[in-house]
């Protein structure tokens, strides 16, 4: 890999120094409480693949998304509910992030599938190094790229740090 040609993202993942943490990779079907024991196990990133029944990735669930889905839930053995809400400013309009439709759908889920969040960012072993950089630093910025073959299994993934390792290495001072 030379800072003259742009590796393919399969060429990056052989390259020397790209270590290939597994991600967390779930069934759809799995159900909350298992999928909060599972998040927690998770040693750093914090991020769980949804796959269907073929192992096709559909969907990824966050830290984040997964507090969203507690936050909103009334369920008893999470005891989330038992402080009052605190006051909360004007309604926004437009501001506002979540709808109705979408709270509810959080309380009622019962699944991975049901609160993961799709399409997701990803790439393929064969797409140039740059395409992975762009989906990665491309509005939000996100932390870990999913590398999926042509039917959508996963085969590894890319991490911003090793991005960004990549970047500094391979740059040249023109």
């Amino acid at each position: 890999m030379t800072s003259k040609s742009v590796p393919t993202v399969g060429q990056f993942l052989e390259g020397p120094g790209i270590a290939q943490d597994p991600l967390l990779v779930v069934s759809e079907s799995l159900p909350i409480p298992a999928l909060v024991d599972q998040m927690t196990n998770l040693a750093e990133d914090r991020i769980i693949l949804v796959e269907d029944r073929q192992h096709r990735i559909q969907g990824l669930i966050s830290l984040g998304d997964l507090a969203r889905h507690l936050k909103h839930t009334r369920r008893s053995d999470f005891h989330l509910h038992s402080q009052p809400p605190q006051a909360r400013g004007p309604y926004r309009g437009k501001f506002s992030r979540y709808s109705g439709r979408e709270i509810l759908h959080h309380v009622t889920a019962e699944t991975a599938g049901e609160i993961m969040k799709f399409p997701i960012r990803s790439c393929s072993p064969e797409d140039p190094l740059s395409h992975a950089i762009h989906q990665m630093l491309d509005g939000d910025i996100i932390k870990i790229l999913p590398v999926l073959d042509k039917s959508g299994k996963l085969v590894g993934s890319i991490h911003l740090l090793d991005i960004m390792e990549y970047m500094l290495t391979n740059s040249s001072p023109e």
